[in-house]
């Protein structure tokens, strides 16, 4: 099977799903054109590693697989269970490494614990909270079982963050979330490492209405925080979140987030953005399909779709609600 990689955004999404997908359906693909929309295109550092920790879980052989390559070819196996150590070397996104690999862990021969190494909350990237309290709640509905517990906290440059994960070998099943239901709870995850204690008190000052979750240490490599706000309904979870920045007041990012938070709950969406692309692949390959409402459809959603429909898929998507087939 031939995948464009330069489709639609022409990102690492498509990578990332493309290499999931033939691993669980044994399918051999050959990825070209790899992140041609990008500025700087080909594989980098954390793409390389997530390849390989697929390759390593199906004894998959890879063609061309370097830093700064466009074009890739898979040659998969059947999916082996077993620990899987990953030490990025770099800030890389640890959740963007589990987008490829915790897909064809559900289909493993056997439990599966994933040991990675590199960025929990960094730029451009789900950050660890969000996978841990939204994402994974979302697939327990669906029959997967998968825990994550978070050693250590690496934001960018440094890195050193470091996350295990447990996944149990599971039968998906597909779920429609028509409504949100009623609001149960609001929570607050607010992450620190090796910064002053004000910051955190002034984000906290600023979040009267939540339950609040801390997660803060003088400790690791690197320095940084973030936040998470979660919504849970009784039949969904809604999030949003937000990385603090050098020069940017710790008042001003809480408020970045509650307002994105509050741009999902406006348009009644039963998944927030993010989440409609990062479950798009599971909803797929569960028995009897999946559907949602979001608040719009990006251009990660798009292009999931799109690769989905590689695969055999139906995607249908009209106005803000998607239907997976």
């Amino acid at each position: 099977m031939l995948i464009e990689g330069s489709h639609g955004e022409g990102g690492g999404q498509i990578l990332r799903t493309a290499i999931s997908l033939a691993a669980v359906m044994k399918k051999e693909i050959e990825i070209i054109n790899i992140r041609k929309g990008r500025k700087v295109p080909g594989i980098k550092n954390q793409h390389l590693h997530g390849i390989k920790l697929v390759a390593e879980m199906t004894d998959a052989e890879v063609e061309n697989l370097k830093i700064g390559a466009t074009r890739i070819k898979f040659h998969l196996q059947d999916i082996k269970g077993g620990k899987y150590k990953v030490n990025i070397g770099t800030a890389g996104s640890i959740t963007l490494i589990l987008q490829s690999s915790m897909i064809p862990a559900l289909f493993a021969d056997s439990h599966v614990i994933f040991d990675i190494t590199g960025g929990t909350d960094v730029s451009w990237s789900p950050p660890v909270d969000y996978y841990r309290y939204v994402l994974l709640p979302l697939l327990r509905k669906m029959g997967a079982r998968v825990s994550m517990n978070i050693i250590e906290r690496g934001y960018y440059p440094q890195g050193g963050g470091r996350v295990i994960v447990k996944i149990e070998p599971s039968k998906l099943k597909g779920i429609t979330i028509g409504d949100r239901g009623e609001l149960i709870y609001r929570r607050a995850y607010i992450n620190l490492r090796n910064l002053p204690e004000h910051i955190l008190m002034r984000m906290k000052s600023m979040l009267q209405d939540y339950e609040i979750h801390e997660d803060v240490k003088n400790s690791g490599i690197s320095r940084g925080c973030g936040i998470l706000l979660v919504h849970e309904y009784e039949n969904t979870i809604i999030g949003a979140d937000n990385l603090c920045r050098i020069g940017v007041p710790a008042e001003r990012i809480v408020k970045e987030c509650v307002k994105k938070l509050q741009e999902e709950i406006r348009h009644n969406a039963t998944v927030d953005i993010h989440m409609a692309d990062n479950i798009m692949p599971f909803g797929f390959l569960a028995e009897g399909g999946m559907k949602y409402y979001v608040s719009r459809i990006t251009e990660h959603t798009k292009t999931n779709a799109w690769v989905i429909k590689k695969f055999g898929g139906e995607v249908e998507i009209e106005e803000n609600k998607i239907e997976i087939k």
